[in-house]
């Protein structure tokens, strides 16, 4: 099954395995609550902020397949 990842300005790498792009997507929206953004904005991010709606469209641009 074909790994997808992106990696944030801050180096945190995220990954999700899926047999599409579009699954692979949808799997890791689902990781990206609000809640979880909150928690990665202050941890990695500190004094900035960002919606869901936000780090969602860095998620459908940036997301990638990680070459075999």
């Amino acid at each position: 099954m074909p790994k997808y990842s992106m990696t944030c300005t801050c180096g945190h790498e995220v990954s999700a395995d899926a047999a599409t792009r579009g699954e692979a997507v949808a799997k890791v929206k689902a990781m990206w609550t609000q809640e979880a953004v909150d928690a990665h904005v202050k941890e990695k991010h500190p004094g900035e902020t960002m919606s869901v709606d936000n780090a969602h469209r860095e998620i459908d641009t940036k997301l990638a397949e990680v070459p075999a």
